[in-house]
């Protein structure tokens, strides 16, 4: 069931809607860290600016980690093949 939930981002209030409150409290907490983060280091732009650039970091890091996956999921298909391989051969050989 979707419903509202109200979460603070950059010092600002937003009632965003979602089926599961714990994810979207979960990713507005995260925005919010990179936000208050960013705001720390970069404290002469916008909220604007800020909110671009926790956007892009957020989005570097979900490349990131889905490149990362794609190439933990080639590895691991490899190594099972590589497996199947050898117990074929051993299976082989016990005939």
């Amino acid at each position: 069931m979707i419903q509202s939930i109200r979460v603070k981002i950059g010092g600002k209030e937003y009632t965003l809607r979602g089926e599961d409150e714990h994810k979207v409290r979960s990713c507005a907490a995260e925005v919010d860290s990179q936000f208050q983060e960013l705001q720390g280091k970069l404290q002469d732009q916008s909220t604007a600016t800020l909110a671009v650039v926790s956007a892009l970091n957020l989005a570097e890091i979900n490349y990131d980690l889905k490149s990362q996956s794609a190439a933990d999921t080639e590895f691991i298909s490899s190594e099972f093949d590589k497996m199947s391989a050898f117990l074929e051969q051993c299976w082989k050989k016990e005939k």
